[in-house]
């Protein structure tokens, strides 16, 4: 009878949590995530406004070239001039979406640097809370022995 005692003494210790002092050491973490989201969160509105500034310029300058291709129909000297326009106009568009993708690139990389980071913080508070029940339990099958 005793041995059930102590078995269910053990198995119970084991479904205690105690949460008094983990959570103590989890309000850091959690802070701490909520303050790198949020500066990701503002980093990537900046990025977006950036976006949406240069693609409307860009917007403005191939509406302008379009125009000027139209009045200059008539006057084919000037396609030369049209078509060098159009192609920088057309690196810059590539120069912008690969800055774009090389931002989101960043991004990623912050965000699974972040998830990385918040699965360690778990995984410590987890062996933390492991220890802490095999430190209780030891303690009370010590009692018992007495």
């Amino acid at each position: 009878m005793k041995k059930f005692y102590l078995f269910a003494l053990v198995i119970l210790s084991f479904y205690a949590l105690p949460v008094g002092d983990l959570s103590a050491a989890a309000q850091p973490f959690a802070q701490d995530q909520f303050l790198q989201q949020q500066q990701m969160n503002e980093l990537r509105a900046q990025q977006q406004l950036d976006h949406l500034q240069r693609e409307q310029e860009l917007n403005q300058a191939q509406q302008q070239l379009d125009q000027m291709r139209q009045q200059r129909q008539m006057d084919p000297s000037q396609q030369p001039q049209l078509n060098q326009f159009q192609l920088q106009l057309n690196q810059i568009q590539n120069e912008q979406q690969l800055n774009r993708l090389q931002d989101d690139q960043q991004l990623n990389q912050a965000r699974q640097q972040d998830q990385l980071k918040q699965l360690q913080n778990e995984q410590q508070l987890n062996q933390e809370r492991l220890q802490q029940q095999l430190n209780q339990t030891q303690q009370q099958l010590d009692g018992l022995r007495r």
